[in-house]
């Protein structure tokens, strides 16, 4: 269902791989295997975390006696990470699937045996994993909790391995289908063929043999899940992957090929196509579901697992090109929740929260203008009067904040001038939406004097680079400074953009200065859903004979955008919605003129 977005790796396989659900992810290499990694608790940021509580460091396998040491080949699309192993002595092919279901605090592994050889056989495999049950916040000696030696027990009774942080209430559950009976279980003192990972896990390790017929295939299903109070949620956890593994996968899987159909982009450059459209899979991957309700974006894998964070606004922003206008919604609900629930000071928000909804840290001046600025902006792209009527009491104590902290807006710091200004113009933009005044905000706005011009730097990011290209119009430059940031993610993983720092795999903004330039100064929309218009100053570079994106929700709409190079100056663009009473501006000669899309409008214009 997914095929189009699956990415083989043959090379460069000790890179980073990722495996992401709403409530747990599970990070490891692309060989296969779980090294040591990350620095915010050195070298025990991979493996599988549930919420913000680490499981185990991985998983082990071992074909008739043989350790799966490293992989042939990667497979990854969307829903799932596989990994091929040829065993040629053994005449045997193996293929380790795994994907972690839509709200599960655990993974699936389906292991796939196929028989080379002209008769059946039996096969036993060998199953350990290398528990590590921690949080962030322990390992690093915060909260006075103190982490204890992992224990773990065999219960015949389930056919699983149970284990549990000796000193906290934290537990681990692993086993198979019930189809599968556990021949032997041990606690090795390290896993076999592999060693030993850092850290104070236990090895739990359970042996099976499947029969498999003369060239023919056998498929097991293996489950690993934690992150749990008590021994009994465990249990049930293991009983409801064990009964429902196959349905959950494929809802999984039905809803990101939903996801991937809106706003998807057809570009004759294939790292910019494969960077916008696997974009809206790492915004799901980084998407995090609340114990107790909401949802939040992560800040980043593997180094800061916690929700918003730094530059939250920016990394939020970019899901609404992609059709997350209304989950964006759902995540500023729960930010201001949290916050309310938390008695922050009047206009203050939570600027980073834990998996578990509890405050890390609280935001500033700063973060409360960027949080007007982007309700802003989400009202422009879901035009949702609710929403506006909903966020305007916290808007309005952010600006009440604002103008204290400023005195009266006479004294804005240099470093937050820009973001005053969006916010004023937001809050302006929120009253009139909710039919009240703001003339009076756009009287203060025009009173601050403007933040100086930047200047671009030579040695400045490809994203802000790219910005200043495209609000320029040099799009040919843009498209240079797109490209290589499409190309610089981690191999197997397209278009996931180099973030900041080294150390971290996948950041939440870093998707911005990729996705801004690209809807704003190439497909050239800028919508105001509340009125059912679109700004619409598109570009084609030189050298591209059109584009395409389609199904962009814009309000309640499915809107497209497609160009058809005609000459060598000149394009068709067509746009086409699905309601009616819709307009596009467009500058002609220096003025806004509005062209009503009547099912489909189609425009030619100059570059």
């Amino acid at each position: 269902m997914l095929s189009p977005y699956r990415v083989y790796r043959y090379d460069q396989l000790q890179t980073p791989a990722v495996t992401a659900g709403t409530h747990a992810v599970l990070i490891g290499a692309q060989n296969g295997l779980f090294p040591d990694q990350g620095f915010n608790v050195e070298g025990e940021m991979g493996g599988l975390w549930a919420g913000e509580k680490k499981v185990c460091d991985g998983f082990f396998f071992a074909i008739d006696d043989v350790p799966l040491l490293c992989a042939d080949a990667c497979e990854v699309n969307p829903a799932a990470t596989a990994f091929h192993y040829r065993m040629q002595e053994q005449g045997l092919h193996v293929v380790r699937r795994q994907y972690i279901p839509d709200g599960v605090n655990g993974c699936v592994i389906e292991l796939t045996i196929e028989n080379g050889k002209n008769a059946p056989r039996m096969v036993e495999v060998s199953f350990t994993v290398r528990t590590d049950i921690l949080t962030v916040a322990a390992a690093r000696g915060e909260d006075s909790m103190e982490l204890g030696r992992d224990v773990g027990e065999y219960d015949e009774k389930t056919q699983a391995f149970y284990a549990r942080d000796s000193r906290n209430p934290w537990h681990a559950v692993w086993g198979a289908d019930t189809k599968n009976r556990v021949l032997q279980a041990d606690l090795p003192q390290t896993v076999y063929g592999f060693g030993n990972t850092l850290g104070k896990g236990v090895n739990g390790r359970l042996f099976y043999r499947i029969r498999v017929n003369a060239g023919a295939q056998a498929t097991m299903r293996l489950f690993v899940a934690g992150g749990y109070a008590s021994r009994s949620k465990a249990e049930d956890a293991l009983a409801h992957l064990r009964e429902n593994a196959g349905m959950l996968i494929e809802q999984k899987e039905a809803r990101l090929a939903a996801l991937m159909e809106k706003s998807c982009a057809t570009l004759p450059d294939a790292a910019l196509e494969r960077g916008w459209n696997w974009t809206k899979i790492y915004g799901d991957w980084l998407t995090r579901e609340l114990p107790r309700g909401g949802v939040g974006l992560c800040t980043d894998l593997p180094e800061h697992p916690s929700l918003f964070g730094e530059g939250f606004a920016q990394a939020m922003s970019a899901l609404l090109p992609l059709g997350g206008g209304m989950l964006v919604q759902d995540m500023l609900r729960t930010l201001v929740r949290i916050s309310e629930e938390a008695q922050l000071a009047p206009g203050r928000l939570a600027k980073r929260i834990s998996r578990s909804g509890r405050i890390r840290q609280i935001g500033g001046v700063k973060e409360s203008a960027l949080f007007v600025a982007l309700v802003h902006r989400v009202l422009q792209w879901t035009g949702d009067k609710q929403f506006a009527e909903d966020m305007l009491p916290t808007t309005g104590l952010c600006i009440s904040y604002l103008r204290r902290a400023t005195r009266n807006f006479e004294d804005i710091r240099e470093d937050i001038v820009r973001e005053t200004q969006l916010a004023i113009a937001g809050q302006a933009y929120i009253l009139r939406m909710c039919g009240e005044d703001g003339d009076a905000l756009i009287d203060t706005l025009q009173r601050i004097a403007p933040a100086e011009k930047a200047v671009m730097k030579e040695n400045a990011p490809l994203a802000e680079l790219a910005a200043w290209h495209g609000r320029a119009g040099h799009v040919e430059q843009m498209i240079g400074c797109l490209s290589t940031m499409a190309k610089a993610g981690a191999p197997g993983m397209p278009g996931a953009m180099k973030p900041e720092e080294s150390s971290v795999l996948l950041s939440a903004r870093s998707a911005a200065g990729f996705i801004w330039p690209m809807t704003e100064s190439l497909f050239g929309i800028k919508p105001n859903a509340a009125g059912k218009t679109i700004a619409f100053a598109p570009h084609t570079p030189i050298g591209w004979d059109g584009w395409k994106v389609e199904n962009m929700t814009i309000g309640s709409a499915a809107v497209a955008f497609e160009s058809e190079r005609i000459s060598p100056s000149q394009c068709r663009y067509t746009i086409s919605c699905s309601e009616p009473g819709w307009h596009a501006i467009v500058i002609e000669q220096g003025e806004g003129k509005a062209y009503p899309i009547e099912g489909t409008l189609s425009l030619v214009m100059g570059d």
